[in-house]
């Protein structure tokens, strides 16, 4: 078993020929709070997204929880254990809040209704209302709530 739950090694990523990832390395120790600040296209999502598996590093290699994301059948397990927020959040604009969750929480086996009611009522969202009605924030709030009630968390939730 590794000390770290995330390790990349010299993790490198580009995109039509530009740059994202120049070599990174990277260790995050096992039972640790840790940070990940910087520039706007500094590749922080580039970097998270290969961490998970969403997309192919070009070289290097990086491993999540001790498991390889090179390996596409493995890295579903990085993915089930991961809550991850776009920026630009990916919500139905069509649904309701009240029918994203639903929704969404039909995919997970492991769902939090508890957790959600919390949050909806900790984060103001309206249920009824259409997710393209809600600000930034709001959607924001709404993408969190989806995140942090697939399952249990050890972590303090708003009170």
């Amino acid at each position: 078993m590794t000390d770290f739950i995330i390790e990349t090694n010299q993790l490198c990523k580009s995109f039509k020929n530009k740059p994202a990832l120049r070599g990174l390395d990277l260790r995050v120790p096992v039972g640790s709070i840790f940070g990940f600040l910087g520039r706007n296209g500094a590749g922080k999502t580039t970097t998270i997204k290969t961490l998970m598996g969403l997309l192919r590093s070009d070289s290097g290699d990086a491993h999540v929880f001790g498991i390889p994301v090179a390996d596409a059948n493995r890295a579903v397990e990085i993915r089930r254990r991961i809550g991850f927020v776009t920026e630009d959040k990916e919500l139905y604009p069509y649904m309701t809040v009240e029918q994203m969750i639903r929704f969404t929480s039909s995919f997970y086996t492991d769902w939090r209704t508890d957790v959600a009611k919390k949050l909806l009522k900790s984060y103001e969202l309206p249920p009824g209302r259409k997710v393209r009605s809600l600000s930034k924030g709001m959607r924001t709030k709404l993408a969190l709530l989806l995140a942090l009630a697939r399952r249990k968390r050890t972590a303090a939730l708003p009170s």
